[in-house]
């Protein structure tokens, strides 16, 4: 389960306020791309804090997976309309083969 999922189960049990709200903020700011004071992970329980880190964990990995998606839409955006004239260009070349 990934520690979106764990976050979300703790809410629905109603586990400490206190300890759930510090990780509230974490998803918040990762979230909305805003800072974080990391010091206020020290104040929460083992089982919070080894959620915070894979909270964070999975949100670089999902990042690194964005950041490749976009760099693939963008390369595909750049080299298809360069293979579509090659393809182009092949298909005229070989019709005009047919026809000699």
């Amino acid at each position: 389960m990934n520690a979106a999922k764990k976050i979300r189960r703790f809410i629905e049990e109603g586990h400490d306020p206190q300890q759930m709200q510090v990780l509230k903020e974490l998803a918040a700011a990762l979230e909305m791309g805003r800072s974080y004071d990391l010091s206020q992970l020290y104040d929460i329980d083992m089982r919070y804090f080894d959620v915070a880190i894979d909270l964070l964990k999975d949100w670089r990995f999902d990042h690194h997976i964005s950041s490749r998606s976009k760099l693939l839409e963008q390369l595909l955006t750049e080299i298809a309309p360069e293979q579509k004239a090659a393809a182009q260009a092949e298909e005229a070349a070989g019709g005009k083969k047919k026809k000699d």
